[in-house]
């Protein structure tokens, strides 16, 4: 009866909670060594996400070109199955659904030339407020930063 009970607790929509939170925390870190290494680097780097995974890029003279070494490298959203994407969206709204999990972004969009809903982590040690939100279910993380602290999880039910 528990071994039963177990895998109808993984099978419910809330299943991905876990997910959700081990991704909030890995984006939380890859958010403060992007803004660490745009100001190491004098180089800005930005975050783009949509439905299937997400990358961090730099400008070049052909534009916003991806970043390939770890820990910098495209990523599948961690409650997606499959590998890693070849390309996510290049541009990506502000809001939007990966599976079951609705994300939200709020700031740092729009500098050098990058579409809104991404995050633009410049030259400088301080940015702008920033925040990714995820969604599952009930439960609600903010990955966040006032701009001047390094990023953190917030859980809201």
């Amino acid at each position: 009866m528990a071994l039963l009970t177990s895998l109808a607790a993984l099978a419910l929509p809330g299943g991905n909670d876990e997910l959700a939170r081990t991704e909030a925390q890995r984006l939380a870190a890859l958010f403060d060594t992007a803004r660490e290494q745009a100001a190491a680097l004098s180089m800005p780097v930005a975050w783009a996400a949509g439905p299937d995974g997400y990358e961090f890029l730099r400008p070049s003279p052909r534009g916003w070109v991806p970043l390939v070494q770890a820990p910098l490298s495209p990523r599948s959203w961690g409650w997606l199955d499959g590998p890693p994407p070849a390309r996510p969206p290049a541009a990506s709204p502000s809001i939007w659904y990966a599976g079951n999990v609705r994300i939200r972004v709020v700031g740092g969009g729009g500098a050098l030339g990058a579409p809104p809903g991404w995050l633009v982590f410049g030259a400088e040690p301080v940015s702008q407020p920033m925040l990714v939100e995820l969604q599952t279910g009930d439960l609600r993380l903010s990955v966040a930063s006032n701009g001047a602290q390094p990023f953190e999880v917030r859980e809201r039910r």
